[in-house]
């Protein structure tokens, strides 16, 4: 007996062996190829940050359960007696190791799950620009087991995703992303309020980032003994938008009123992007 004749069977299994790991890695590509173009063509990273969520959590689990699939068959053909018990395990006992593995890595399969969740019920998406734990940011992607945020600084803030979903999350983007510029200037009592508060106005009115809905408002929010607080609530697209509004529209407002030499009080200025209890 020829030495093809005594292992053919061996050769032919690890060649079946070596196909089922191929057709494994080409059926992920293929569906990594087509989520790619689908995303692409509907631009859902911008469209849809909910969809483009979606369908990257199922890109990441499905590779999972075909590597598992995949490596299980491959044990099974391979005809060894020991392999053959591996594969029979995998599949038999699957429920099983499910279990154990979620006792020997508690945290792990919480960060799983949790990640499951925040891509399917999404508090926060693809994009979505968020403050958490006191850090402004966009979500840059939400993996099995990690959210990555990046700040407004360009720093990386890399939350495991049981952390993520136990905290209050403050999402800028979700529903609406409008936010209102909130500008807060101390006055004496002598400035005329009136022109001040048509000089905001007006500012605002000018700017470029300026939504007419809701309308502006300008109101005296504060009053003690050394002067009162106008405060100007005007609306812009995005809570960057606001920031940039607010700033600009304050520069401008304080340099005209010290050209006026309308009288400040004796506390500094302030902006705010966020809603401040009246």
């Amino acid at each position: 007996m020829t030495f093809w004749e005594a292992n053919q069977q061996h050769f032919i299994n690890a060649g079946v062996s070596v196909l089922v790991l191929v057709a494994a890695w080409v059926v992920y590509r293929l569906l990594r190829r087509g989520i790619d173009r689908f995303s692409k063509r509907r631009n859902l990273a911008e469209v849809d940050p909910g969809a483009e969520t979606r369908f990257r959590m199922i890109e990441r689990l499905s590779a999972v359960v075909l590597f598992f699939v995949a490596v299980g068959l491959v044990f099974w053909i391979m005809d060894v007696s020991a392999l053959k018990r591996v594969a029979v395990g995998m599949f038999a006992s699957a429920g099983v190791v499910g279990i154990a593995l979620g006792f020997a890595a508690q945290t792990a399969m919480a960060n799983l799950v949790s990640g499951i969740i925040i891509a399917f019920a999404q508090p926060i998406r693809l994009g979505d620009n968020v403050r958490i734990d006191n850090e402004y940011g966009a979500v840059e992607s939400i993996g099995l087991f990690y959210t990555c945020i990046r700040t407004w600084d360009n720093r990386r803030l890399v939350i495991p995703n049981k952390i993520l979903s136990d905290q209050t999350i403050r999402n800028y983007t979700l529903v609406d992303p409008r936010m209102p510029a909130l500008v807060v200037l101390r006055l004496d009592y002598t400035a005329d309020v009136d022109a001040v508060r048509a000089l905001l106005l007006e500012e605002a009115r000018a700017h470029p980032l300026f939504l007419a809905e809701p309308p502006p408002s300008v109101q005296v929010v504060d009053a003690d003994d050394f002067g009162v607080s106008v405060r100007l609530m005007a609306w812009a697209p995005t809570q960057a938008d606001a920031w940039t509004l607010a700033v600009e529209v304050r520069e401008r407002v304080v340099r005209k009123m010290a050209e006026s030499k309308v009288p400040m009080g004796v506390r500094w200025s302030r902006v705010m992007t966020e809603p401040q209890t009246p």
